[in-house]
């Protein structure tokens, strides 16, 4: 690891403790689509930059890395999302991961930093810091549409009751 990639691992790392720590609380989720949006969307936005302004072309693995990494993204973020606790308290739809969620957020994570190394290794350009922050985005971004989708059925059963 050079020291041009530290702060990029840094910045993965403490994005990651970050989110964890906020999907393992209860947290009140908006019925808005900011709330789903805006953190994912700010996170693929800030790898997609990175990806873009260091590397100006994509070899075969950069790309199967790129697709098989936002793959994996996506199934962690429907499992984890279809594991959340929903619940409706005063009105207010609360959310949070819980244990199964944070076991497939581990897997997901485990495997994203498996498909890094074996990147590293093969010689991709794009396995580091960018492409984990796109595909922890699309993993958010996944996750937080399923959790709305429960909360709003949630809310259509408590307003046919």
């Amino acid at each position: 690891m050079s020291f041009g990639t530290l702060p990029n691992a840094l910045v993965v790392v403490a994005v990651v403790v970050a989110v964890l720590a906020r999907r393992l609380s209860w947290s009140e989720l908006e019925n808005s689509d900011t709330d789903v949006w805006r953190g994912p969307l700010v996170l693929i936005g800030v790898g997609v930059y990175q990806l873009y302004d260091r590397h100006a072309g994509l070899g075969v693995v950069d790309v199967v890395l790129l697709a098989v990494g936002t793959a994996v993204a996506l199934v962690a973020g429907v499992g984890s999302g279809r594991v959340a606790q929903v619940e409706r308290r005063a009105g207010k739809v609360f959310f949070r991961l819980g244990m199964p969620g944070l076991g497939i957020m581990v897997a997901y994570l485990v495997v994203r930093l498996g498909l890094a190394g074996l990147g590293h290794l093969l010689g991709a350009t794009v396995a580091g810091g960018g492409a984990l922050l796109v595909s922890l985005g699309a993993n958010l971004l996944t996750q937080s549409l399923i959790i709305q989708s429960k909360a709003n059925q949630m809310a259509e059963e408590y307003t046919n009751q």
